[in-house]
Formats: C-alpha cells, structure tokens, sequence
C-alpha cells in the first residue's frame, strides 16, 4: 500500500511515528519546532499535515521532507511512491469539492498587525489559548463581511475546510457572529474526533474549544444527517449532551433516536451557561454528574419540562 511505503519514507526522516485515527494518520516529532514530545499529525491519504504546538502546516509530503532537510535520493523516492500510485490525481477532484475561507482571512498565530492584538485580546478574554489558537487554526479578517471578526474553521476527517464561523471583537459591532452560506450536512470539528472514545455533543464552536475533549459543535441545536449517520455507525458507546437550557426539547429527541440504536445518553445540565462560559474546569465538573438518561427518565425530563 502507498500508505505504508509514504509512512516508512517519512519515518526514515522524522524517526518513527505514532499511528492515530484507525491507522490513516501518523504523528512525528516536528522539524520546524522540535517539540520534545511527537505532535505534528500526518494524514497518509491526503497528505496534508499539522503540528498541534507551533501551527506549523501544510498539504504534501514534500513540504515536511524539504523543512526536515531530506536528501535528494528521498525526493526521488517520494515522486516515484507518487507517481506509482497517480496520488495527485486521485485526491484532487476531492480538494476541488471543498471551500475555502474568504479572501482577506489570515491566520492569527503568525500575524503581528495591530489589529491582530485586538483578535487575541478578544480570545484571551474567552479563555482560549496560543495552543488552542494554533489547534483550531483560528483565522481573523481586516476586511469584507468578516471584519473585525475572528474566524475558527471546521476540517474534515481528511483535513478539508467544511464550515467556518465568525465572531466579532468589535465591541461596537451590530452583527455579533456570522456563519459560512455553505451547508451545515457536515461533522463539525471531525479532524479532531476520535471515534472509539465518547463524544459530547455541543452548539458552538467556542463551546467545543472550552470542552476540549472529543467535542463535536452542532453550530445549532439540530444534529445534521451525516452526523447522525456516522455516529449510528461509528464504535462510540456514551454520547454526551452539551446543548443550552433552551435545546433540552431537541436534546431530549436526539436521546430518543440514539437510545433506540443502543446508545449510552448522558445530559450534561448546565443551568442557564454554555460550555465557554463555564470553561474546562467547571464544565468537567458537570460532566462527572451527567444523567443518564433511559426510555424511563427521558420521559420524566419531558414532563417537567412540558
């Protein structure tokens, strides 16, 4: 397979890797920089790659061999593992497919405009940190629809853009948030999901940075078709539910439909705050006290809200 023989080229340069995500992704230490712990993550399929500390990013392999300072004769090799498997030509009908974020949009971990300053004001206020700025990959715009707005992209579980969303810094601002005119039948946050462990489902993507673990944000209270499809079909056995105290009806009939493909449900109950308004420390407080609801106490949670 192109994957293993692409792993063990990389691995001849970044010493050896980690597997994640079912085997399509390993993780490196990162040559640009050289964290002591291995979080640089290395999509097999489409090649496109991260570093969880420093941002460093890209879409090919070649990119991450040239920062490594590879040899010649793995340049070669690499184009012939290319060139034997025709890669470009078949991931780029997929890269077409996708979106990109609006013209004028930057990221943020390596702006230095005085602008910029204001965006991180904005986030440090919110609790969101440079580990979780570079993460998220959060953006921000000086211009167009999005001014004075930051912007966190969602990616695909191969790395594409597949939604994004605004919030404005600007105290003064008549719209406070915008969201992408693309459809919302996506997985918000995929790439960061892992789908043998639980997941909590959340409404925004503030939310979903302030819950930090296997958090999914729904950018509202419905949960989309593929969503709903991939759980259903994934090895996820408890499902949690962050949803605002004005969703409990919506929480209440997504615990029906995963109950009834035997599902574990937990309610996460957080009075009248959300998730980003909690933080971590309180919010994983709640969630050790989550109820787990049954056909039995799903019914009585109906009740006293009716």
């Amino acid at each position: 397979m192109k994957e293993d023989l692409l792993k063990q080229l990389l691995e001849s340069v970044l010493g050896r890797s980690k597997s994640a995500r079912g085997g399509d992704e390993a993780v490196f230490h990162c040559p640009s920089c050289n964290h002591h712990k291995k979080k640089l993550t290395f999509n097999l399929l489409s090649q496109k790659f991260q570093c969880w500390v420093c941002g460093y990013k890209g879409h090919r392999a070649y990119q991450l061999l040239k920062k490594a300072k590879a040899s010649a004769s793995i340049y070669s090799t690499l184009k012939e593992i290319d060139s034997q498997y025709n890669f470009k030509q078949k991931f780029v009908k997929k890269e077409e497919s996708t979106f990109n974020l609006p013209e004028g949009v930057q990221p943020l971990i390596s702006s230095s405009a005085i602008l910029s300053r204001h965006a991180l004001h904005y986030l440090d206020q919110r609790g969101i940190s440079q580990q979780d700025i570079a993460k998220y990959d959060i953006h921000y715009s000086e211009q167009g629809d999005l001014k004075n707005m930051v912007i966190i992209p969602s990616y695909d579980a191969n790395g594409l853009l597949n939604y994004y969303v605004g919030r404005s810094f600007d105290k003064n601002a008549y719209i406070k948030h915008k969201l992408a005119s693309s459809t919302k039948d996506i997985i918000g946050f995929e790439m960061y999901i892992n789908w043998d462990l639980p997941i909590i489902l959340c409404e925004g993507a503030f939310d979903a940075m302030a819950i930090k673990r296997n958090a999914i944000p729904l950018f509202g209270k419905k949960i989309s078709t593929t969503l709903m499809k991939k759980i259903i079909e994934s090895n996820v056995e408890k499902i949690y539910l962050a949803l605002d105290e004005d969703a409990l009806k919506d929480a209440f009939k997504h615990a029906e439909t995963f109950l009834s493909y035997g599902k574990k449900v937990y309610l996460i109950e957080m009075g009248d705050k959300d998730p980003s308004e909690l933080g971590f420390e309180e919010f994983t407080k709640l969630l050790h006290k989550a109820t787990k609801l049954t056909t039995s106490t799903l019914m009585k949670k109906r009740l006293a809200l009716s």
